[in-house]
This record gives structure tokens, C-alpha cells and sequence, in this order.
């Protein structure tokens, strides 16, 4: 039986109800340019994966890899980037650059997520809608923030919580929607619909930590409004994506 490096690669596991498609592996083909490019399939800009070869029975992870592009023909231009989620452990040198026949499995951690929304009722809607996913809560980014001496929540924040626990993706819940955010890339990759039965707002969004902690841990007032807040925070990456 094939050893795989760090993660088990091939599980299938269905997602939610939102537009989030499945895991997807694609060999690298010979490339004639130095961006890295391959057949865009059901791919969406945004979305993310790992990169991997095979030696020796063995499969290493090369780096991470971002669909930056589609062109009219169907050809994904890639992002490629350093694998960061295991630097402060034992892994090997990294093996060079991704070449042909090298692996891309996309979507690699869409089974985890995490949930930031402005109050309990919705965060628990959210919840209840995605079964299918392990949400990491939001009382441990909320911890991963106040560990780390962080105010607001930034986008940065968000790259390296979810490297260090293994998240693929963010759901915000807005006024109208909730967005789904690839972690790697901060891009929307899906929407789903909701119904807000509760107007309040926690900030810098909801955990079970009391209000005292939370003004104890964080400057309140740098976040006016939540909506405001998640809304700049996603449209500052999302600009040009279509």
C-alpha cells in the first residue's frame, strides 16, 4: 500500500449544500510557459490545492497551488506557493519546482471549515446546513487571535490559523448571504442564502466567551459594524474575481 506523506489524500467526502464540487486530482501536463497551467475542468477561480509527486512508492507535498485564472479555452493559470502548514515540524527539503506529471489534488481540506457570524442564531443555521462538514468552532480562532496578540481579525489571521489546523475553507455570514472563502486564497468560491432571524451583533464575531473577556482581548471599537467590517475584509481580495 502506497505511504502517503502527512495527509490521507483520496478520501471522498460529499460537501454541503452551497456550490462547493468535490475533491479533484490532475496530473500536471508538459508545460510551454513558466506559469503553471492545466486543464480548468470544474475549477473555479480561487480554489485551492496541494501539489505532490511520487517517489519511491511515497507521495510528498511540493507546495500549494491556487487557480488564479481561466482563459476562453479552459485553461487554469496557477498561483504556486509555499506549503506553510507543516514549516514548524519535520518535513523533507522541498523537492524543486512542480513538473510534469507531478499531482494537483484540488480541494484537499474543503471538508473543514470554520464559522464567523455576528451572532449565535445564525452561526447555529449554518451549522445545521452543512452537516457533511467538520466546523473547527469560533472560539478557537478567537483563542488563535488573543494568543497571538492580534486586534481584528485580518486576512493574514485567517492564511495562518487555518494552516495550523487544517482548515480549507471560511463560511462569513453577511446581511443577505454567506460567503465561502478558499483559506489559501481568501477568494469566494461559493454563496448560500440566508435568512437572519437575529439582527444582533458580536463582535469581531460570535464565541460563547463572555463580553467582559472579549473587551479584556480586544480593541471593540476598531470594528464599527460587523457587516461593514466582513464586507471590506472580502471584497479587498475579491475585486477581480469573476
Amino acid at each position: 500500500m502506497k505511504k502517503i506523506f502527512y495527509i490521507l489524500l483520496m478520501l471522498y467526502i460529499p460537501l454541503m449544500s452551497a456550490q462547493i464540487e468535490s475533491r479533484l486530482i490532475i496530473t500536471i501536463p508538459k508545460q510551454d510557459s513558466q506559469t503553471l497551467k492545466i486543464p480548468a475542468l470544474n475549477l473555479k477561480v480561487g480554489e485551492s490545492g496541494i501539489i505532490t509527486r511520487e517517489i519511491k512508492d511515497n507521495e510528498f507535498i511540493l507546495g500549494n497551488a491556487i487557480v488564479d485564472s481561466i482563459d476562453d479555452e479552459g485553461i487554469a493559470s496557477l498561483k504556486v506557493t509555499p506549503f506553510e502548514a507543516m514549516k514548524e515540524r519535520y518535513m523533507p527539503t522541498p523537492l524543486g519546482i512542480p513538473q510534469e506529471g507531478d499531482k494537483i489534488i484540488f480541494r484537499i481540506l474543503y471538508d473543514r471549515a470554520t464559522i464567523i457570524a455576528p451572532n449565535q442564531s445564525t452561526y447555529q443555521d449554518i451549522l445545521d446546513s452543512n452537516k457533511n462538514i467538520d466546523f473547527i468552532h469560533a472560539d478557537i480562532f478567537v483563542s488563535y487571535l488573543a494568543d497571538n496578540d492580534e486586534n481584528m481579525p485580518n486576512i493574514n489571521d485567517f492564511k495562518r490559523f487555518c494552516d495550523k489546523f487544517n482548515v480549507g475553507l471560511i463560511f462569513i455570514a453577511q446581511e443577505n448571504d454567506v460567503s465561502i472563502l478558499d483559506c489559501q486564497s481568501f477568494k469566494v468560491i461559493a454563496k448560500d442564502s440566508i435568512s437572519l432571524k437575529d439582527s444582533t451583533q458580536k463582535r469581531p464575531f460570535f464565541t460563547r466567551l463572555s463580553d467582559e473577556t472579549i473587551n479584556e482581548l480586544f480593541n471593540i471599537e476598531k470594528m464599527q459594524d460587523y457587516n461593514s467590517y466582513y464586507k471590506n475584509l472580502i471584497e479587498s481580495q475579491n475585486k477581480a474575481n469573476k
